[in-house]
């Protein structure tokens, strides 16, 4: 490894955030002082997260020891301790209630790396298909609604900034979540390219947008719907695209023939006026591309709200070029699923197939109700490895209840998370730095494939995350699907169908590029893997699985146009998770350095509302839903509308899902509409 004076430097990648940045690792006698950006590596414009890595890293808050709860109290264990009691466990779960009775669910901070294929591995050879991930909650939706018009090979589309005309940030902040981004979208406006920015909020993007698209939360599809329905009858559309490459076109026209620019106006609190000025300003600077944040998967609309935007994109004739939209296979790789011994087809998420078909695995999202209510059959076990489910799953009063019901709850992580404080078992992990990590950014639009060099030595007693499947694995009695004796062993397994050697990646920290970047419109050669090959704006996937076949907007909350507050009393409209750069989900908020750039949690009030409710800005306020309340700091901002309330999730001392429900949900993907929650505010004290 190269060295700047006496500190080794060590090429890695942070994981602080999904983004994935190359680091410059500085090691000194073994401890890790300091991170740079790499220089080699293509995504690397590092945020405070990645600055604060050794703060976090040697918090005096990380456990490092396995522990049990035996009486209330932990105790420090061994790891053979740890796997014989969970092993134990889990056999006799399966023999009492079958194997189903154990769902496993997975984090933000493994997505992209070997561990989800090792843990499915595990859970096939268990035989419960009850396989679960932050796919739940997260990025999926988008996929599925990007799928269903392009195709399961397909998805999802990914914005391309080169030579773009015009940029749509829809529903997304990335100054508060991928500063990557915002420097491409602010570099491409300098160039000349228009800006649209959908958001209920005024970001800092919005206002330097050319138009600020000021929607009402969960309205998003019938906003895109009153664009397909200018771009039609003003005939903005790309005709050659749309004769060659579309199914179901003479449908969809007469689909968005309802949501008239006056129609949507009074849905979206959008004025007519600008919807025209919108679709005018996207389909008539091309190449146009359109980035869009997760807040539109959470709400009823979520995958409708993708699929109309993939369809906006379609027949513009904005799919799959440069400066559009693009979309990319990942690297082939070696399969680590066990064909033919589980099926999400008995999941327990079986209800939303459409997600099963597209994601390969089963939601998260009714495990709760099962817990609770034994149906669709009883479920025992659960082993979370990275993630806060009490802090990140909808309605947290029923997640506690649930969690507490379990006959065995593991938990692997780094803190005492407040899921973890109900675990059974509690398993130390290595940190990032402290392990090495093969990763692929096919899901941020960029076809590289790099290893995270390992930067130090994890403390004795944490394991790498695929060790805790291999090992429990091997005490379960699959030791023959678990060979491998050290990630290098396993790298090269998956590598192998690849024609790319773990070598090789050790010689380019900066990745290697395994499909050229500027190859365009693959459809033309590699056609697309719908029912129709065509992009399908009629979706036979949907006829069949029962849904509407066109995209179709339905009221959030049951809320109406005419009647705003239906639930009496909640007069607002909560939007919950919205981003800060210091955070990510429930994480790093235990990290001083990052701690004092937001020191605590608040809801954001317009400047209308606050003074006819009597709040100054500052003031302690109780934020209440049907579900139930919290008390946090008021923010007075002009930013947001004055009939909508923001705040951030992860927060212990306020948390956000305490409000959240997962009634009504997207009947398609599941999510929870995190974005709709109707609610109200008061000082605190009346």
């Amino acid at each position: 490894m190269p060295r700047e004076n006496n500190t080794k430097i060590v090429k890695s990648i942070c994981r602080m955030c999904s983004s994935s940045c190359g680091i410059d690792a500085h090691v000194e006698n073994g401890r890790l002082v300091k991170v740079t950006a790499m220089k080699e590596h293509p995504v690397n414009r590092l945020c405070v997260r990645a600055r604060a890595i050794p703060d976090w890293l040697y918090s005096p808050e990380r456990l490092t020891h396995p522990m049990r709860k035996a009486d209330g109290a932990w105790q420090k264990i061994s790891w053979d301790e740890a796997f014989d009691i969970i092993g134990d466990k889990l056999a006799g779960i399966k023999e009492n209630y079958g194997a189903k009775a154990l769902v496993v669910h997975l984090g933000e901070p493994v997505v992209g790396t070997e561990v989800p294929r090792i843990a499915a591995r595990f859970c096939s050879l268990y035989r419960t298909p009850n396989y679960t991930t932050g796919a739940s909650i997260c990025f999926a939706a988008k996929g599925i609604g990007h799928g269903l018009a392009l195709g399961k090979r397909m998805f999802p589309l990914f914005p391309s900034y080169e030579n773009t005309r015009c940029v749509v940030v829809w529903g997304h902040n990335p100054q508060q979540s991928k500063i990557g981004e915002e420097a491409d979208i602010l570099s491409a406006q300098k160039r000349g390219a228009k800006l649209i920015v959908v958001d209920p909020r005024a970001t800092p993007l919005a206002k330097r947008a050319d138009i600020h698209i000021q929607i009402r939360p969960g309205t998003d599809c019938a906003l895109a719907l009153g664009l397909l329905n200018v771009i039609i009858a003003e005939e903005l559309y790309d005709a050659d695209f749309v004769n060659n490459w579309t199914f179901g076109f003479d449908e969809l026209k007469e689909q968005v023939r309802k949501y008239s620019p006056e129609v949507v106006e009074r849905i979206a609190w959008v004025p007519a006026k600008a919807i025209r000025q919108f679709a005018r300003m996207y389909a008539t600077n091309k190449p146009a591309a359109i980035t869009q944040g997760v807040s539109l998967d959470h709400c009823i609309n979520g995958v409708q709200n993708s699929r109309a935007i993939s369809i906006l994109i379609a027949i513009t004739g904005n799919l799959d070029i440069l400066g559009g939209n693009i979309y990319n296979s990942p690297l082939r790789q070696t399969s680590l699923r066990v064909k033919g011994r589980v099926s999400v087809d008995e999941a327990i998420g079986a209800s939303y197939p459409i997600f099963g078909k597209f994601t390969g695995e089963t939601t998260s999202m009714p495990v709760t109700d099962a817990i609770v209510s034994g149906k669709p059959y009883p479920v025992k076990a659960l082993i979370v490895q990275g993630c806060n489910p009490a802090l990140t799953w909808p309605d947290s009063h029923k997640v506690g209840q649930a969690l507490e019901r379990l006959d065995l709850l593991v938990v692997s992580d780094l803190f005492m998370t407040e899921t973890a404080k109900l675990a059974d078992i509690f398993l130390p992990a290595a940190a990032f730095p402290e392990r090495k990590i093969i990763r692929d950014y096919v899901f941020e639009g960029l076809p590289l494939i790099t290893v995270s060099n390992k930067v130090v030595e994890p403390p004795a007693d944490c394991l790498e995350d695929w060790q805790l499947w291999s090992e429990l694995g091997r005490k379960m009695g699959y030791a023959d699907y678990f060979p491998w004796q050290s990630a290098d062993e396993l790298f090269a397994y998956l590598l192998e169908p690849s024609g790319i050697t773990l070598e090789q990646l050790e010689q380019n920290p900066g990745g290697i590029l395994y499909r050229q970047l500027d190859r365009q419109r693959k459809y033309e050669q590699e056609g697309l893997d719908t029912p129709s090959g065509k992009v399908e704006l009629f979706s036979q996937t949907m006829a069949d699985y029962g849904y509407d076949p066109l995209p179709t907007f339905t009221e959030p909350q049951g809320k109406t146009v005419d009647n705003p507050g239906l639930a009496e009393g909640y007069p607002f409209t909560l939007i919950t998770g919205t981003r800060v750069i210091a955070f990510s989900h429930s994480q790093y908020r235990n990290i001083a350095r990052l701690r004092k750039l937001v020191p605590q949690p608040l809801v954001e009030i317009s400047p209308d509302s606050a003074e006819n409710l009597g709040i100054a800005d500052g003031d302690q306020v109780i934020v209440e839903s049907p579900k139930g309340s919290i008390k946090l700091q008021a923010k007075i901002t002009a930013d947001i509308p004055p009939q909508v309330l923001s705040l951030q999730h992860g927060w212990n001392e306020a948390n956000a899902n305490i409000l959240t429900d997962n009634e009504p949900h997207d009947p398609i993907s599941g999510y929870p509409g995190f974005k709709t929650t109707l609610c109200q505010v008061r000082k605190t004290g009346e």
